[in-house]
């Protein structure tokens, strides 16, 4: 209970309601069907690029958590961006031929773009002692998160999210302390996360879907290995990679048990089965959808098919199989 009570205090800390928005209405109505999520840029620190993919695949698996019943999310590694200086997505990136193969318009697609910058300001203090001018130092780290819903075809920003959290090094840390380097962080985009496509809702259109059933699901952190550059140190000593691909797995999937996790840093890369729905399996990780690498975004996407998918499973057993589902 206690440790309810401290994520739900943090969530709160910077929760939706201390958000800055900035709304702008399109020139016209809209019918989304599409968002794509750009991988998560970092500012003011080193380029790491496992840090990238934790931040961007969790930003992936909120925004289809709170809209994947409405839209479609595509993630960094089923589209380019070429230009990340360019404003519009359409232009930027190579997301217009995907959202054409999958039945949409341009008109239809929306892109949603995340900054994540870390400022750091250092003081000292002299004082004096009996033995003479002490200095002290002090550090202080602010996390700035900043996020835009654009609209390529009418170059419209819909909405425009800010956010920023001071991280407490005397404050008692939270829970999720023990597997995220920055929890406060991590809360604060989830909240900007769930506001955008919360505003993308309301721009959604409306189309017949699929039933998935109940089956949930979780990506390994063996996934990372999909995305340039991410993986894990293979360096590190057997009990200690354990550890952190345990850790990893929390971060990833918020909510997951201990002996969730434990399972998910020992299975391979794919998207594992948490809650099974008969078809599907407790402990099942889905390697390929439709030949494609299967994330939880792309088996939310099932749901927008006019057929069931061809699924490629290894089940808990280390055999292989192909499936249809739903």
């Amino acid at each position: 209970m206690r440790a309810l009570l401290l994520s739900l205090a943090l969530l709160g800390a910077v929760g939706c309601s201390g958000l800055n928005r900035v709304v702008k209405p399109p020139p016209q109505p809209l019918e989304l069907t599409t968002v794509f999520v750009y991988p998560v840029t970092l500012n003011g620190m080193e380029r790491n690029a496992p840090r990238v993919f934790e931040l961007s695949q969790r930003a992936l698996d909120r925004a289809v958590k709170e809209g994947g019943e409405k839209l479609a999310f595509y993630g960094p590694l089923e589209f380019k961006v070429m230009k990340p200086e360019v404003d519009n997505a359409w232009v930027a990136t190579d997301a217009i031929p995907v959202l054409v193969r999958s039945g949409s318009r341009p008109d239809q697609g929306a892109a949603l773009r995340i900054t994540v910058e870390r400022r750091v300001a250092s003081s000292s203090t002299l004082t004096e002692t009996k033995k003479g001018a002490k200095a002290t130092s002090n550090e202080e780290t602010t996390w700035l998160v900043h996020a835009e819903l654009l609209h390529p075809s009418s170059t419209t920003t819909l909405i425009e999210l800010s956010g920023q959290v001071l991280f407490d090094p005397f404050a008692t840390p939270p829970p999720e302390a023990e597997w995220d380097p920055a929890p406060q962080l991590s809360a604060l985009v989830d909240s900007i996360v769930t506001a955008a496509v919360k505003h993308a809702l309301d721009h959604a259109g409306t189309r017949s879907t699929l039933p998935l059933g109940a089956a949930t699901f979780a990506v390994t952190p063996a996934t990372a290995q999909w995305f340039p550059e991410a993986a894990s140190d293979a360096e590190a000593d057997a009990l200690q990679r354990e550890i952190q691909l345990q850790n990893k797995a929390r971060l990833l999937a918020p909510g997951v048990t201990e002996a969730q996790a434990t399972t998910l840093a020992k299975a391979i890369a794919g998207t594992a089965v948490l809650v099974g729905d008969g078809k599907l399996q407790p402990g099942d990780v889905v390697l390929k959808v439709d030949q494609v690498p299967a994330l939880p975004n792309v088996l939310s996407r099932i749901r927008f098919k006019q057929a069931p998918a061809e699924l490629e499973v290894k089940r808990a057993s280390g055999a292989v199989e192909p499936l249809v589902w739903p």
